[in-house]
């Protein structure tokens, strides 16, 4: 198993570097943060330029269709940018889910207008009154006459939306089923309080859905659909560990304490540790689930392990950055706190840590 990154490879994550280092500063970010900006839609431009929005896209809808560990190296420095916009959400999430249901007029016509930019579908999954225990599982059900109401909550970037991705059950059977709805009337979001990133209530009421917006899984299961978006996740998450760990060196060389630099400090020295353990371990699960997606060699099973590691190891990462920075790091305007906010909000973003090793484990026949 050879995870070290080809020419191509190389070039991918240079111009995603380059992007986040040009277009985006941390200053901007803490400014966006502080005025309860989501993102900023200059960005959305480059994305689609660069094919960035149909990286995981097959060609035949114009997409890229990368293999997965290259796709992943454009989120992760994403991720090492801190980076926030819904570009994972639609071209990662949404493209699985689409990629994973039965082709159909209105399926190919996401992921073309995925593809060109010119659409950005946001999943709408979980319903308020569900625990997630998978996509099916947190269906809206509709009415006899193709009606949708209700509520999803933490959807991501849903003020970006142009058209959403509704996890629903069909009426009579309960089928689990998804529908494309364009944004507009009838549709209200509202933007969740707290220490998470542009997670949005969406609130339904009373949509018609025509027959040919549902769409039915295929093959696979929803869930195992998504493998390439778990991983796509869990690169972002690894990028923002990097970064944590370059901050945290970083202040624990030039902060002088006692006459001396605290990175001289056993104390501290073991808070960096516990960051490259948690940042490594997280970084080789998602290379490997890349590499085992791309060859046939179990790749959805192993993406459960890659999301799981990921969301537990960005978690206890930005703790132990707080550990060695102390007092600034809890400063917004330093910059820490935009990545422990975002290792909250996608602790969970599909699905906890303890469901995917279940998964995986079903999946490895554990």
């Amino acid at each position: 198993m050879d995870l070290s990154l080809n020419a191509s490879q190389i070039l991918i994550r240079d111009s995603a570097r380059g992007f986040v280092r040009r277009h985006v500063p941390r200053a901007e970010l803490v400014r966006q943060a502080k005025d309860g900006e989501t993102w900023d839609r200059r960005w959305w431009d480059h994305f689609r330029d660069d094919g960035w929005t149909g990286a995981l896209v097959p060609s035949d809808f114009g997409g890229l269709d990368l293999d997965p560990l290259s796709a992943a190296l454009i989120f992760e420095e994403l991720g090492r940018g801190a980076v926030p916009s819904p570009l994972l959400a639609s071209s990662a999430v949404a493209v699985g889910l689409l990629r994973g249901c039965a082709a159909s007029e209105a399926r190919d016509a996401a992921l073309t207008g995925i593809a060109d930019g010119s659409m950005i579908v946001i999943p709408a999954l979980r319903r308020p009154d569900t625990s997630w225990k998978g996509v099916a599982a947190t269906g809206t059900p509709l009415s006899d006459g193709m009606v949708l109401s209700g509520a999803k909550v933490f959807v991501p970037f849903a003020d970006a939306a142009t058209h959403f991705l509704v996890s629903v059950l069909l009426p009579g059977d309960g089928t689990p089923a998804l529908a494309i709805v364009p944004a507009g009337a009838g549709i209200t979001t509202r933007l969740l309080p707290g220490f998470i990133q542009a997670n949005h209530e969406v609130v339904f009421s009373d949509i018609a859905v025509s027959e040919r917006s549902v769409l039915r899984t295929g093959d696979a299961s929803f869930d195992d659909s998504l493998a390439a978006a778990r991983i796509m996740t869990a690169a972002y998450q690894v990028g923002g560990m990097e970064e944590m760990l370059d901050m945290s060196v970083g202040h624990s060389n030039t902060r002088i304490q006692f006459g001396t630099p605290i990175g001289r400090f056993q104390r501290v020295q073991d808070h960096i540790i516990r960051l490259l353990n948690a940042m490594d371990a997280a970084k080789w699960a998602t290379y490997e689930a890349a590499w085992a997606l791309e060859t046939g060699r179990n790749g959805v099973a192993r993406s459960y392990l890659a999301g799981s590691t990921a969301s537990d190891s960005y978690y206890e990462a930005a703790n132990a950055a707080h550990e060695v920075h102390a007092a600034i790091g809890s400063d917004p305007r330093y910059g820490l706190t935009l990545y422990t906010r975002i290792s909250r909000t996608m602790y969970e973003l599909l699905g906890p840590p303890g469901w995917m090793r279940r998964r995986m484990a079903d999946g490895l026949g554990w």
